[in-house]
């Protein structure tokens, strides 16, 4: 990979780390702000958001670290190798998530 398109996507993976940060904090901080309970359905609903809240941030804690290990492949000059057959993992597949493992065949 030409170190001008390394540098580029660099640069989106630092923003998304940033970004997936932020959204981890806003959830976190959404998650504490229930009142007091009212009744058994207010419970139910408080219950039910704090879970679909907790589910949210598992799923952005994993974006994140996928985020933060392709920011280490691009230190280690491994960013844009499959993991799986080696090959060259397209930009079309980079553009649409950079931080992919997988070129498209091996998906």
């Amino acid at each position: 990979m030409k170190e001008e398109e390394l540098k580029k996507y660099e640069a989106t993976l630092l923003g998304l780390q940033v970004n997936l940060s932020k959204e981890i904090k806003d959830v976190i901080r959404g998650g504490n702000d229930m009142g007091e309970i009212g009744n058994r359905d207010e419970e139910a609903d408080e219950t039910e958001e704090s879970g679909i809240a907790h589910a949210e941030q598992i799923t952005l804690k994993g974006r994140l670290h996928a985020v933060l290990d392709a920011l280490e492949r691009v230190k280690t000059g491994a960013y844009g190798t499959c993991l799986e057959c080696r090959g060259v993992i397209s930009t079309d597949v980079l553009d649409a998530a950079p931080e992919s493992l997988y070129c498209a065949g091996c998906k």
